[in-house]
């Protein structure tokens, strides 16, 4: 209804979705995911965009009943719309506590996998001004530092797809007056209702503080503008990593102690955080309490720690950042003539043609690292890597005979029955970037075998 939501405003909302030719609805039947896809269609009709590029998809989490008549619902609409509709279930075992978090992200999961499969350029939700404020009462109530704290941003990455939310400036209110305005129908779900859910005691909180002056919008702006501040200290952070992280081929990453010591402690948390996730191989980084922990222990003096999935080492005026060997758990990658793969979130590998068979990869362990070291003292060759480094790295293996360990160059011709390697590991571009060599010297000095203490 323009009266309620002008075709000016309409556009300024839906401006964030210009940049994707194609784009996912996620909508559930409720109130606000309604006012999404009918927006949508006026906004695309402004815009002479073509209802092809839109897909709707409900999420059928079979935990109620009437969850199956409700994805029909949103397909009779999608339909009446000029909109292609898809439902997806979510058929996994549903956990006994957490339900809500755990639906959230099982939602996520399977809309990427269907963006990523149909080629899709992007996800778009109905997060509201509501959301907004109620998340940062949630994470408030957490003890959230700045990036906890700031506000879901109109356009995030997740998973390596976009997620759109262009109603982060309307209310509920507002379209919930859309719908009754244009007589749009849509479901309520009893879950938003329900106590016992902490996001429906936050929101039933709001009104309480609405009466003291803390409203909603008021929340919402403090959310934008820690949104700004997290933006620019992951500028500074950035900027910082550009200048002073290293990453050598094994996938060990360095960054000099004096330089490190120097920076305040938000952004040294901030450049901790965002080492361990590259060199974890996990896309999020360990919580903000166990980085802090982390950081004061090193302050204090502490030469070695874990976190992460990794390996923290102060040595020769460098902070070290290794793969944690203990925590690699990954199943062996059968062989795949002509297929590239990433492994461990920290390796490209590219498999190249051969006649055997039989092979599977995994980390290089304590059991290769012997097989390659008598292998090039037998061939009289130096070999001085880092072991630390070295072992958490990829190998190619026919049984328990080692064939082929790709990021330490080395190769067994007569193993690999052939004279061409195999198997071709390369550093993600997460870590390419920050490539650098260093002496087999220095290696071997940073590389020697410590005890590994756990935080």
């Amino acid at each position: 209804m323009p009266g309620i939501i002008g075709d000016a405003a309409l556009k300024r909302a839906f401006s964030c979705l210009e940049p994707f030719p194609s784009a996912v609805l996620a909508v559930s039947g409720g109130p606000d995911s309604m006012a999404l896809m009918y927006l949508a269609r006026r906004w695309a009709a402004l815009t002479d965009r073509s209802l092809a590029s839109f897909a709707v998809v409900t999420i059928d989490h079979k935990l109620r009943p009437e969850s199956r008549d409700e994805a029909e619902f949103v397909a009779e609409q999608a339909l009446a719309l000029g909109v292609t509709h898809v439902t997806i279930e979510w058929t996994a075992d549903k956990p006994k506590t957490g339900i809500q978090a755990a639906a959230r992200q099982a939602r996520y999961d399977l809309m990427i996998e269907h963006c990523r499969s149909r080629a899709f350029d992007c996800i778009v939700t109905a997060h509201t001004e509501d959301d907004q404020a109620e998340t940062f009462l949630m994470r408030l109530r957490r003890g959230s530092g700045v990036d906890g704290l700031a506000a879901m941003a109109a356009v995030s990455d997740r998973g390596g797809v976009a997620i759109v939310r262009p109603l982060l400036g309307f209310s509920k209110s507002r379209l919930a007056a859309y719908l009754r305005a244009s007589s749009i129908p849509f479901v309520r779900d009893p879950s938003n209702e329900n106590r016992a859910f902490e996001r429906v005691r936050l929101r039933h909180a709001m009104k309480a503080l609405a009466s003291a002056g803390v409203t909603r919008s008021s929340m919402a702006m403090a959310a934008l503008r820690l949104g700004r501040s997290r933006d620019a200290l992951a500028d500074i952070a950035g900027g910082f990593l550009a200048r002073h992280f290293q990453v050598t081929p094994l996938a060990q990453g360095m960054i000099g102690l004096e330089l490190f010591d120097a920076l305040p402690d938000d952004l040294a948390v901030r450049v901790l955080a965002q080492v361990l996730a590259l060199i974890g191989g996990e896309q999020d980084a360990p919580r903000l309490m166990r980085v802090e922990r982390l950081l004061a222990s090193l302050k204090a003096g502490r030469r070695e720690a874990t976190l992460g999935g990794c390996v923290v080492i102060a040595a020769a005026g460098t902070l070290n950042f290794y793969r944690e060997p203990g925590r690699l758990k990954i199943a062996p990658l059968t062989f795949e003539s002509g297929a590239s793969r990433l492994w461990d979130g920290r390796f490209i590998l590219t498999f190249m043609h051969t006649n055997g068979g039989g092979f599977s990869v995994r980390q290089l362990g304590a059991d290769g690292w012997l097989a390659y070291r008598k292998a090039m003292k037998e061939s009289r060759q130096a070999a001085s890597p880092n072991r630390l480094a070295a072992i958490t790295t990829p190998a190619l293996w026919k049984g328990s005979c080692l064939i082929c360990a790709p990021a330490l160059g080395f190769f067994d011709a007569g193993a690999g029955e052939g004279h061409a390697r195999p198997l071709v590991a390369a550093l993600a571009p997460s870590l390419a970037r920050f490539l650098t060599r260093i002496s087999n010297e220095t290696a071997s000095m940073l590389g020697k075998d410590t005890p590994i203490p756990y935080l």
